[in-house]
């Protein structure tokens, strides 16, 4: 068969696929992947008493997507079949030589802990473990450098009985969605102008999907026979002499010898992508390390792939979003960041590229289910942005930070949230105050407070230590340090006694005892 060379851009994709014209084909999207599903991987549980020397037999074989069972038969994950639990401990390939090649194509892997960005680059012992400066956000966490490979498959260990014990808590790890690593055009040209802080442009792009393991410290991997492990739970499984995972009617002791750490999974796709750049300007700042960016940059992904799912009358697993600090000057410093709509199917579906079509007008359905969700949550619920599909970023989901940043990105308007939001948060962390009995500090609630220059100003929250007074502010998330109401602007500006100290909602109501500590660093 004949032989192709790298990317058509030079580059070496994250998994080696250029041995074969077919593979190259499929891997570009040149011929439609639904047709050839290459991305299917196994879950198998062998059958010792039916195998023999030159064949393994299996009991079960159930397969997903690569993209799904990095999720569903991660290891040290459980899988229920036929009323029995196995446990995933091992990468296994009915052609042995198949594992053998995923590990000697593997990469090294790199992702920012501020803001997640990820990337996987050539092979690089001397650069395993190593921390970089970030390329999109600039910071200094991206990494530590992980080894990276495709699994063939993975299997339940031949010399483990199946178990049914609710007293076994699984380990728990997660792929990440997937990631875009290439910038986005410098060509002006190729971007379409949606409003003055939206801009997006159609592309077909290589995405990267990854599971680092429980805590983001990978997995115990054995290269001589595939047994693998977590890496944060501590076993002596993989520390000696152990038996194969597989059977083996010759041997059925591996001699180890051969086992390596911090070893993440994954794989990688071309697909339709839709990139979408927003731009803000001070006092509005989308920092990628900040909690209310991350939200806020969520929760419009989300309310974007419902609004276009629905828009398009497609299943809401065909489209899924992440985002990004842009890959511009601009991005590191908190002015410009970016969402990326793709297509699930590998090789794309042509959705992405119908929701470039449809302008303006996705972004307004957008806004228009954050602002009313039919049972007026606080935050996000099942009757507007959450799902099972998203379950794992509940946490990140705030219908109305996602809300304020929408709108101000379509019309200007700069990001405020409603005074009702603003005194909940206000009275929670007075409460929480209060309840702490700081010695010498008394605090009370709404008090009017007479400040030179200014005149009279409400207080939310005044704290008092003797003489000395303060005014506890709450502020919108993303605009840091701008006062809710004209006087506390007033008085934050004047600069001088009594004090004024604001306090981001969103650290309120995700970590209160953080935003405790802050005001008392102030008070300090």
């Amino acid at each position: 068969m004949l032989e192709t060379g790298v990317a058509e851009d030079g580059s070496t994709p994250a998994s080696d696929r250029s041995g074969f014209l077919l593979d190259r084909l499929l891997y570009k999207g040149v011929l439609p992947r639904y047709a050839f599903p290459t991305d299917v991987v196994s879950f198998h549980v062998f059958d010792p008493d039916n195998s023999t020397r030159l064949r393994d037999a299996y009991r079960y074989a159930p397969s997903q997507g690569l993209a799904v069972a990095l999720t569903q038969y991660a290891p040290g994950k459980v899988v229920w079949i036929d009323k029995n639990e196995w446990t995933s401990g091992a990468l296994y390939a009915p052609v042995r030589a198949e594992l053998s090649d995923a590990w000697r194509n593997r990469k090294l892997y790199f992702a920012c802990r501020d803001c997640g960005f990820a990337r996987v680059e050539e092979f690089d012992r001397e650069r395993r473990g190593a921390v970089e400066d970030c390329p999109a956000c600039l910071g200094t966490q991206f990494g530590p450098a992980m080894t990276w490979m495709r699994p063939p498959g993975f299997a339940h260990r031949v010399d483990k009985d199946p178990v049914t014990s609710p007293d076994d808590e699984p380990v728990r790890s997660y792929a990440t969605r997937a990631k875009l690593f290439a910038p986005g055009p410098s060509d002006d040209s190729r971007w379409k102008s949606i409003s003055d802080g939206i801009s997006q442009t159609y592309q077909r792009a290589e995405l990267l999907v990854t599971n680092a393991g429980p805590d983001e410290k990978g997995y115990s991997y054995c290269t001589r026979c595939g047994i693998i492990e977590p890496t944060a739970i501590e076993t002596p499984t993989l520390s000696g002499s152990h038996p194969k995972p597989y059977p083996d009617s010759k041997e059925q002791t591996c001699l180890g010898g051969g086992t390596t750490r911090h070893l993440a999974l994954g794989t990688d796709f071309i697909s339709d992508v839709l990139l979408i750049r927003v731009t803000v300007a001070l006092p509005v700042t989308l920092q990628p390390s900040f909690l209310a960016t991350k939200v806020a940059l969520r929760t419009v992904a989300e309310a974007l792939v419902i609004a276009a799912t629905r828009k398009l009358e497609i299943e809401p697993t065909e489209l899924q979003a992440e985002y990004r600090p842009a890959l511009t000057p601009h991005g590191s410093n908190g002015l410009q960041a970016e969402i990326y709509l793709y297509d699930t199917l590998p090789g794309g579906a042509g959705f992405t590229h119908r929701v470039n079509e449809l302008g303006r007008g996705i972004y307004e359905e957008a806004l228009e289910l954050l602002e009313n969700c039919p049972v007026n949550c606080d935050e996000s619920c099942y009757r507007c942005l959450r799902s099972f599909r998203n379950r794992f970023e509940h946490s990140e989901l705030d219908r109305h930070v996602g809300a304020s940043l929408l709108r101000y990105l379509l019309d200007g308007t700069l990001p405020q949230l409603a005074p009702e939001r603003l005194e909940r948060s206000a009275t929670k962390l007075f409460e929480y105050l209060d309840r702490a009995g700081v010695e010498g500090v008394t605090f009370t609630r709404n008090t009017t407070v007479s400040v030179p220059e200014v005149g009279e100003v409400v207080a939310p929250i005044l704290a008092r230590r003797g003489s000395q007074e303060w005014i506890i502010g709450i502020h919108d998330p993303l605009t840091l340090g701008v006062a809710p109401t004209p006087e506390l602007a007033a008085a934050l500006d004047r600069g001088s006694a009594p004090n004024v100290v604001l306090c981001d909602d969103l650290v309120i109501s995700r970590n209160l005892p953080k935003a405790m500590q802050m005001v008392l660093d102030d008070l300090r």
